[in-house]
């Protein structure tokens, strides 16, 4: 399974032909949903949407820091979480609120630092405030581009 975490080529766990090992048959675990592709290719995300013990928790929308020059969500040759591999050029890193805002990760909502706005907190307008850019958060409506 290639999509499961760690993220690694696909692996078999077997025991020898002249004996077997106690877990053997006991390798159990989750691999949570996400509605974009996971993985170390091009195009996929190292990190899955959804995670967490009971997959519970959600990831916040991505984005690159706007502030910076560096490309956050390159992970071409960066170690994946709990792997010795390496993204391939083109992988994806995952920049929760892209470093701009704090990820509520029941919801998978940004709230955004001040200064920030948007639903990744991407878009940068000096009159955004945090108290007021996140009173539209917490009852519910979205924020738009003026």
């Amino acid at each position: 399974m290639s999509n499961a975490l760690p993220l690694a080529p696909d692996t078999y766990y077997e025991g020898s032909d002249e004996s077997t090992t106690w877990d053997e048959d006991k390798l159990y675990g989750c691999v949570c949903d996400s509605s974009w592709a996971v993985g170390l290719e091009s195009g996929e995300t190292q990190d899955p949407e959804w995670f967490g013990p009971d997959c519970s928790l959600k990831r916040c929308p991505s984005a690159d820091d706007p502030r910076t020059t560096a490309v956050e969500t390159n992970c071409e040759n960066k170690t994946a979480s709990g792997s010795i591999y390496v993204g391939k050029e083109g992988n994806l890193c995952h920049v929760d609120c892209a470093n701009r805002g704090i990820c509520d990760f029941k919801t998978g909502q940004c709230k955004c630092f001040d200064g920030q706005y948007g639903v990744d907190c991407s878009l940068i307008n000096a009159n955004a405030a945090y108290a007021y850019w996140n009173k539209l958060y917490d009852v519910g409506l979205e924020t738009v581009a003026v």
